[in-house]
């Protein structure tokens, strides 16, 4: 069972700001629904506490309608949460509004450890002036708090959404979701306004289909409702004591499983708290551990697999990378952070199958790690770094011996005449068996070929020098850039992957070796 994420919210409805755009600001909140709603909150936070270490609960976000923390309660339970040792992460969606001092006072006095707290500040240029809303987020951010902030991308407020950035320190992160309601497509021009406030801004004009499988680790409360993946997905029709109650029973049996299969009943992920949310290598490479806070990760660079992460895995090579990955890659690039492939693929069939993203990269770990370049495309430089781990040529005598007894292809690849990669390719139903690999590499010790790897992927024996790893890519790629592999992200799908994305400071990953799925967790301090 994987750890996950809940996000909260109360039966609160009422905002002290009148947006004219927002429902919430017309309803008078009464002293009677007030008293309902801190119940309700305290109850839950005290059920938080009790199931936290059992389900594995690691981060918890209140999501409202209208704002929480002017009122005193939530600041009570966030700081109560923020002690709780499983919880890693604890925060809500704010509009800034509360009294700052007055608040932290009732944070801190909870037992509230601000390293842990998350605040997703919205600001509202109706209700706020961007002196005001920029001098709160500096006091926040120097009391050590995590925070992003952001706006609704109306296209009036262009101007005063970019004043909005120039005000902010350089380092928070200013998102603009897309408008609802528009009825009709951004403009070139606004769409570029928005692009330069927020470099992700394309992944909020992607249209991105539902996919229930990677919701399974987070979980929605309502507290007067019940239980749903999302804010937008079908509600169970299960009460929150129901749910938890089933969970307990899953979590003490001898086997115990994952949770509940939960419907979802959307057709796209139409807003931030929906795909945000959702468990994949993109997620965390743009916004780390926590995705769901909205903070950019900012890794010093990317180090991304192809089969199985930009493309389907085993794919014909039709295939076009997902719109939604695009976006995030774009993202990146304009967030200046560069992007490296790393696979067993050889250079020239991923500049063939990665051609739609080729210019937003700057290099790549190819051929398992035997052949490595980096060119400079941010500038438009011609110049390349490049570096050949080779095999010799005595090995692909040896090899096409055994071509001749066994049913495959023997391929070799080279650059500028070097041999540094050569693969023996069998038809896709013939995989090739653990034992097969081990004869193979004993048959080239025999003829004295020792510094060799040989590994086996689906249909391919692969042989490259023992020095060519992924990982190692990597370090030698980051020695390039003047940076340490632990700054970087990245992100794969199989046992080639995982030395790096140890390195490089990845959480976690999921693979299959022979149609086995293995789950490898991998954590930093």
């Amino acid at each position: 069972m994987d750890r996950f994420e809940l996000l909260y919210r109360g039966s609160l409805k009422s905002c002290n700001y009148r947006c004219s755009y927002c429902p919430f600001s017309k309803h008078r909140i009464s002293e009677k629904e007030l008293l309902k709603d801190r119940e309700q909150w305290v109850h839950f936070v005290q059920t938080t506490e009790q199931y936290a270490a059992a389900h594995r609960i690691r981060t918890l976000m209140v999501a409202p309608y209208g704002e929480a923390l002017i009122h005193p309660w939530y600041w009570e339970g966030l700081g109560r949460l923020s002690t709780v040792a499983e919880l890693e992460a604890v925060g809500a969606q704010t509009n800034l509004s509360f009294p700052f001092q007055e608040s932290m006072e009732l944070f801190q006095k909870a037992g509230g450890n601000c390293d842990k707290l998350y605040l997703w500040a919205t600001f509202h240029p109706e209700m706020v002036s961007v002196r005001s809303f920029a001098a709160m987020c500096r006091q926040l951010l120097q009391e050590g708090i995590h925070l992003c902030a952001g706006a609704v991308g109306v296209p009036q407020n262009i101007e005063v959404l970019q004043k909005l950035r120039d005000s902010l320190p350089e380092e928070l992160y200013l998102w603009i979701n897309s408008m609802d309601g528009l009825g009709r497509a951004y403009t070139k021009q606004e769409t570029e306004a928005f692009l330069k406030i927020d470099p992700y801004f394309f992944t909020e004009l992607s249209t991105i289909p539902a996919d229930f499988t990677q919701c399974r680790g987070r979980l929605f409360v309502e507290a007067d409702k019940g239980v749903r993946l999302c804010n937008i997905s079908r509600c169970t029709g299960m009460g929150q004591e129901e749910f938890w109650n089933i969970q307990q029973q899953m979590t003490s049996s001898e086997t115990p499983a994952d949770l509940p299969l939960l419907s979802c009943g959307r057709k796209h992920c139409s807003c931030y708290l929906a795909y945000g949310g959702r468990k994949n290598f993109m997620n965390d490479i743009l916004f780390g551990p926590y995705p769901i806070f909205r903070i950019p990760r900012r890794a010093r660079a990317v180090f991304l697999d192809i089969d199985g992460t930009l493309l389907p895995k085993r794919s014909s090579g039709q295939e076009r990378v997902d719109s939604w990955i695009r976006a995030g890659l774009e993202g990146l690039c304009r967030d200046k952070i560069p992007l490296f492939f790393a696979t067993s693929l050889p250079y020239q069939e991923v500049r063939k199958r990665c051609r739609e993203v080729w210019h937003l990269f700057s290099g790549g770990i190819f051929a398992a790690g035997a052949h490595m370049v980096v060119w400079d495309i941010q500038r438009g430089s011609e110049e390349k770094w490049e570096d050949v781990l080779e095999l010799k040529e005595a090995c692909l005598s040896v090899l096409k011996e055994i071509e001749k007894n066994i049913r495959c292809r023997l391929l070799s690849y080279r650059t500028e005449g070097k041999l540094y990669k050569i693969t023996m390719l069998r038809p896709d139903s013939m995989q090739w068996k653990e034992e097969e690999r081990e004869a193979t590499a004993k048959t080239l010790q025999r003829a004295g070929i020792c510094k060799v790897r040989v590994f086996t992927e689906d249909n391919c024996l692969q042989i490259v020098s023992n020095r060519a790893t992924k990982a190692e890519g990597v370090r030698r790629i980051c020695r390039r850039l003047h940076i340490s592999p632990e700054e970087t992200a990245a992100a794969g799908d199989s046992a080639e992957d995982v030395e790096m994305l140890k390195i490089s400071g990845q959480q976690s990953i999921a693979f299959e070796v022979n149609n086995t799925q293995i789950a490898c967790s991998i954590r930093k301090n």
